[in-house]
């Protein structure tokens, strides 16, 4: 758990940078990632449930109303994750994805505009007043 806020710390950082290179809002751009990076955390997760655990989880007992029976099938998801770390490697890649297509984004984006020098100034001369 302490990796997933660390990474998702420095891969804010990261896009941050490269907003403010392309002369958007740093700040702005972190929480993009953040928010990218935890939407596509959590369609990992339900991407592996679905697709991976199918075998292990019964589905059927979703609907329960039961508080024994949702905590049983809790215990088989907890159960599922750790006896397979591909699982967990898998959510973490979907992540990892989010961070990525901000970036493609901000790369796509034109860099900053510089301030344009006049070629008499290029020269190199001293004016003499």
């Amino acid at each position: 758990m302490y990796f997933d806020i660390i990474l998702l710390v420095y891969l804010a950082y990261k896009n941050s940078v490269r907003a403010k290179l392309k002369g958007q809002n740093a700040a702005a751009w972190a929480f993009i990632t953040v928010v990218s990076f935890l939407f596509t955390y959590f369609a990992g997760y339900f991407f592996v449930v679905v697709f991976f655990c199918r075998d292990v989880v019964n589905f059927g007992q979703i609907s329960a109303a039961d508080y024994k029976t949702r905590q049983a099938m809790a215990q088989q998801l907890v159960d599922a994750f750790a006896a397979n770390p591909l699982h967990l490697i898998t959510v973490e890649l979907f992540g990892l994805g989010g961070y990525l297509l901000i970036r493609y984004i901000l790369n796509r984006m034109p860099d900053k505009k510089q301030p344009e020098v006049h070629w008499m100034d290029k020269m190199g001369g001293k004016e003499e007043i």
